[in-house]
C-alpha cells in the first residue's frame, strides 16, 4: 500500500518529520511522497536524520504547487523532483506562504466589508499565518449564526468544503483574485520540469462545479504526465473515469490521502477516510 499525497508541518500539516515517518511505518506503507505546498523544506529536514531508524519504505520526492486555470486557483503535483532545484525555483517564482496568506487575509477583509459581513475589528492584525486564510475566515464567520445566510450547511460545517465551494469559486462573494502573485498552470508545470520532475493533476473533483471545465481545459491545452486517480473523496465512478482517461491518453496514475495530520482529523495516512488502499503496482511504470 502506498500514499503519494501527504503533508507535514512544513506547509499546512502538523506532523514533524519524525512523527510523519513513524506514522508511515505504522501504516505499513511501502512507498510515500511528501507533497507540501510550495516548499521542499521537509526534504531538507530528512537529510538531517537517519531515515531508516523511522521508516523502512521508499520515498518519492514530491511537491504540491499552487497555480491557476481559467482564473480558478488549483494545484499541481510534481514527482521525482530534485528538491534543491525545486526549492530554488519556488523561492524565485513564489512569494512565501506567509506573505501570500497575509495578503489574502487583507483582501478577504475588504471583500467581506463590501458584502456587509461583520468581522472583528482587528481581523488582519490577529491573523496567525500558520493557519490558512480559508480556515481563519471560516472560524470567524461561523462564530455568528447570522452568517449562515451566506454559506450552505456543508460549508458551514467544514472549512475545506468552504474553501473549495466558495473561496476557490470565481462566481461567489468569497472569491479572492490572487492572479498577481500566483504562477499560471504553464509556468507552474515548467517549474516542475526544470526540477527534473513529472507533472500530475491532483484531486480534480475537489473543484466541484468547476471540475469538468478545468479538466477539459488542461487536457486540451497543456501537457501533463499523470492524474491522481485515487483520492479519498472520489466516488468509484469518478476514479474509474480518471483511470479510463489515463489509459486512453497514456498518462501515469497516482493516488493519495492528502493527509494533513491534526488539520484533517478525519483523513488518515494511507487510508484517507477509510476507503483507500492504493496498490504499489500503479507506480511500476513510473
Amino acid at each position: 500500500m502506498i500514499d503519494l499525497h501527504t503533508h507535514t508541518k512544513y506547509s499546512d500539516g502538523t506532523d514533524t518529520i519524525e512523527e510523519y515517518l513513524i506514522k508511515a511505518e505504522k501504516q505499513n506503507l511501502s512507498c510515500i511522497s511528501i507533497t507540501d505546498h510550495n516548499t521542499c523544506k521537509a526534504y531538507e529536514a530528512l537529510e538531517k536524520i537517519e531515515i531508516k531508524n523511522f521508516y523502512s519504505g521508499k520515498i518519492i520526492t514530491g511537491v504540491e504547487l499552487n497555480t491557476k486555470v481559467l482564473s480558478i486557483p488549483i494545484e499541481i503535483l510534481g514527482y521525482n523532483i530534485d528538491t534543491k532545484k525545486m526549492q530554488k525555483l519556488i523561492d524565485e517564482n513564489y512569494i512565501t506562504n506567509e506573505q501570500r496568506c497575509k495578503l489574502e487575509v487583507e483582501r478577504l477583509q475588504k471583500c467581506c466589508q463590501k458584502a456587509n459581513i461583520i468581522l472583528p475589528e482587528h481581523f488582519v492584525e490577529q491573523y496567525d499565518a500558520s493557519m490558512w486564510p480559508s480556515k481563519y475566515l471560516h472560524k470567524i464567520i461561523t462564530q455568528n449564526e447570522k452568517n449562515k445566510q451566506y454559506i450552505e450547511q456543508d460549508a458551514w460545517n467544514d472549512s475545506n468544503v468552504f474553501y473549495r465551494k466558495y473561496m476557490s469559486n470565481p462566481s461567489t462573494m468569497f472569491y479572492i483574485n490572487m492572479d498577481d502573485v500566483l504562477p499560471d498552470f504553464e509556468k507552474a508545470s515548467q517549474i516542475v520540469r526544470e526540477a527534473g520532475g513529472m507533472v500530475f493533476l491532483p484531486h480534480i473533483f475537489e473543484y466541484r462545479e468547476n471540475s469538468e471545465k478545468i479538466l477539459e481545459y488542461i487536457l486540451s491545452h497543456y501537457k501533463i504526465d499523470g492524474i491522481e486517480c485515487y483520492y479519498t473523496t472520489f466516488t468509484k465512478e469518478q476514479t474509474e473515469r480518471l483511470l479510463s482517461i489515463c489509459k486512453e491518453r497514456k498518462l501515469l496514475i497516482s493516488g493519495g490521502s492528502d493527509y494533513h495530520g491534526k488539520n484533517k482529523i478525519n483523513v488518515e495516512m494511507g487510508i484517507g477516510k477509510g476507503n483507500l488502499r492504493i496498490e504499489n503496482s500503479i507506480i511500476e511504470n513510473w
